[in-house]
């Protein structure tokens, strides 16, 4: 899809994409890829997104055991 470039050389996005992509200001990746560039919604660290399947994801940048995982829904649950 075509989109505009304004004179400070900021793409300008259709509505729609920027509801799909954005959440707040500022919060979009975008990765070099073979065939251009790839724009996805960027989450910040630590904070959970929805998954394909509408099950909470938490992206963490590393590998978490199923013990981290228990841990922490026990400490969620004691704060309640």
């Amino acid at each position: 899809m075509p989109v505009k470039v304004d004179a400070q050389g900021r793409l300008v996005l259709p509505r729609h994409l920027r509801e799909e992509l954005v959440s707040l200001p500022g919060q979009v990746l975008a990765r070099r890829t073979p065939d251009g560039v790839l724009l996805t919604p960027a989450t910040p660290a630590g904070e959970p997104a929805l998954g394909a399947d509408g099950l909470p994801v938490l992206a963490v940048g590393r590998a978490v055991s199923n013990d981290e995982v228990l841990a922490a829904i026990d400490r969620e649950r004691a704060d309640r």
